[in-house]
Formats: C-alpha cells, structure tokens, sequence
C-alpha cells in the first residue's frame, strides 16, 4: 500500500501517535492528575473563600454607637466580621486579650484611656479600632469646644489624600497567575518535546520508522508525529488550564482582576506557538541516537535554551518586566514562549510587544521547522550507530 495524499499520510502518523497514547496508562493518570489541579483551583477556593475573619473588641461597659457604627463600616469595606463583648474593669480587658477571647479591649474614649492588643499585634484590627476611638474622641471635643454638629461633620468630611499604587506590576495578584503560567509552559514545552524526541527515537531503534518510511514520505513522518504527540501536551495543558480559567472568570474567592482568565488562555496560545517552535527540533535531535536512553543529552541543546529562558522568566523579568533584557527576552523567539506569558501578566507591556513577539515566534517556527525535517530526513537515514549533528548538518 502507498499513501500519495501529503495529508492522509500525516493523518495516519497523527493518530497512530495519540492511539499510543492514550492506550497508555501513565498518559492517562497524568492527564487525570492534571484536571483534578485544575479543577482543584476552581472548587478549594469556593469552599473557604466565604470563610471571613471575624474579629472581637471587649470595652469596658457598653461601647459607644458611634464607635460600633465606625468599625461596621470598616468592616463591610473590609470583608470581615466585628463583633463587641463588655468587662467590668481594665484588668478584666487585658486578661480577655491574654486568654483570647478578644483581639482587642477598649478602657475607654479620648484622654487616659488605654487600648489592650495582643503581643503578636493583631493585624489591622488594633489600627482601625485605635483610628475610630480617636475620631470620636476628637468629634467629642470640638463638640465641647462650641462648633456645631454641621461644623464638626464638614471637618471629618474632610478627604484624604488620592491613593495611587506605584509598583513593579500593575497587580500583584495577576503577576502570580503569570508566574505559575510561565512555570508550566516551561515544564510542558520541556516534556512534550522530550516525549516527541523519545517517540521518534523509539521508531527509529527499532526500525519501525523503516516500514513506515516505506510508504510515506519523511516530511509526512514528522509532521504526523509532531502533531499526534503535541495534540496529547495541547490536551494535558487544556485539562489544568481550561478549569483554571473558567474558575478564575466565573469566581471572585481570590479576589483577581478578569485579565487573570485572559492569561491563563493566552499560555495555551503559547504552547501551541512554543511547540510549533521547539517540536521539530525535538523531533530532529531524536534521529541522532541509536537508542531511547540517549534522548536525553540529544536534547540537551533544545532543553538548554528552555531553561535558560526559564531561569531568565523567574529572576530578571520577575524583577523588572520592563527592563531592556526583560524586553528583549520577550521578544526574541525563542524564548518568548516562556518570558512572555509571565512579563505580560505585569500590565505594563504594550500590546505591539505581544503581537511582535508572536509574530517573530511564528516566523522562525516555520523557518526552524524547514531546517529540522532536513536533519529529521539525514538522521533516520543513519542508523545502527549515535550520528552526530555537524554529520547532518553538513552538506
């Protein structure tokens, strides 16, 4: 039987790969441990995520409305719970902050008055708690001292200074998103392409790639093979991803802005694009060897450049996403599948790098993927024997 059709035969390669797969079992318990993470993101935080903090103040006698009235309002800003207990004496405040009955006690509003807080501080709880005691103490005197009730509400509504956040990234929540991305495009990138590599060296040991090659093309042998196992990653990064993203768009239990959903889908777009970069190459630098076991130094060349872009994601760009070797990190092709993902989740990188860095990544896929299927086509043609890639390479 000959196949002549370019697609039929890549189709046929194509699902030879994934009916391998997906017989196997290890493939199969990753995939499953992989959506049960992703799944993990989208219920965990649902099931403790009504969980507020709730906090206690003991005062000595009942507790001014006013006061209470304040620290509700904080409260509802501040999602949490306040709740008040009354004692009979200062010594009775500070043993119900000692025992821990109370992450506060309040002896009383204005001068003299004394406010027990835990020794390990309390949080913010103490600060508020402080903060409203003195606005009802000053509101009290300049009562006393003859202004009005319209004087004294026109001084407290007074407003403070215009906050402005100022850091390293827009979010610091949606930076961590970016981060966890990076770290799982550079690990799928890594073990998709080494599976890619192992799979081709395999067929080509045990000179299955010789039967094969018999009836298609090596160009057809590649590309099914590249697409059959990249297909498998593509499902394993889907399965952690897709509920991840779906959780992050439709929960607030983590309280992160929606572009956070936008990058979790925009590292899938980067798979696809780190594997059309790197899958040939693996593929080709599988031809090389004379059996499995030495994929991996084959590869090492392919996993060297992986990792040092991963090194350069999680320390400079992590650092400084805008300084010049962040920047130009992002941008050169073959590193922007990893430096990328996590230097946009900063908000700071305009949208013309993202669109520069995929269309330059995509441009030396295709350019890196007609020069692999010439070392791909060189390397099965070479076996019973470790062949070198200057061997290949040369003409």
């Amino acid at each position: 039987m000959t196949v002549t059709s370019v697609g039929e035969g890549t189709r046929l390669v194509a699902g030879r790969a994934v009916a391998e797969a997906l017989a196997s079992r290890s493939w199969r318990v990753v995939t499953a441990v992989l959506l049960l993470i992703g799944l993990a993101v989208v219920i965990v935080p649902r099931l403790v995520g009504d969980q507020q903090p709730s906090y206690t103040l003991a005062t000595v006698g009942d507790a001014p409305t006013a006061l209470l009235d304040q620290l509700q309002a904080a409260a509802r800003v501040g999602a949490f719970d306040v709740t008040s207990t009354t004692v009979v004496d200062a010594e009775a405040a500070e043993r119900a902050v000692r025992d821990g009955r109370a992450d506060a006690a309040l002896t009383g509003i204005g001068p003299g008055s004394t406010l027990y807080v835990a020794a390990n501080g309390g949080g913010t709880f103490p600060a508020l708690v402080t903060q409203a005691a003195l606005a009802l103490s000053i509101t009290d005197q300049l009562t006393a001292a003859g202004l009005s009730a319209q004087q004294v509400a026109a001084i407290q509504a007074t407003a403070p200074p215009e906050q402005v956040p100022v850091g390293r990234v827009a979010d610091e929540g949606r930076a961590g998103v970016g981060f966890v991305v990076g770290i799982v495009l550079y690990l799928a990138l890594i073990l998709t392409g080494t599976a890619i590599a192992t799979a081709v060296a395999t067929e080509k040991s045990t000179r299955i790639s010789e039967v094969l090659l018999a009836v298609l093309r090596p160009a057809q042998l590649l590309v099914g093979t590249v697409l059959g196992v990249g297909l498998l990653g593509l499902v394993q990064v889907a399965a952690l991803a897709v509920p991840a993203a779906v959780g992050l768009a439709t929960g607030d239990a983590l309280d992160l802005p929606p572009a956070a959903t936008t990058d979790v889908l925009l590292g899938i777009a980067w798979f696809v694009l780190g594997m059309a970069l790197y899958a040939f190459v693996f593929a080709a630098l599988g031809t090389l060897v004379e059996k499995p076991s030495e994929v991996g130094s084959a590869t090492l060349p392919a996993n060297a450049v992986l990792i040092g872009s991963y090194l350069l994601a999680v320390t400079v760009t992590v650092q400084d996403p805008n300084s010049w070797v962040s920047t130009a990190a992002s941008l050169f092709p073959l590193s922007a599948p990893v430096v990328m993902p996590l230097r946009w989740a900063s908000g700071l990188v305009p949208g013309w790098q993202l669109a520069a860095a995929m269309v330059l990544t995509a441009a030396a896929a295709g350019w890196l993927a007609l020069a692999a299927a010439r070392v791909y086509a060189r390397g099965l043609a070479r076996s019973g024997r470790r062949v070198g890639l200057r061997e290949v390479l040369s003409r």
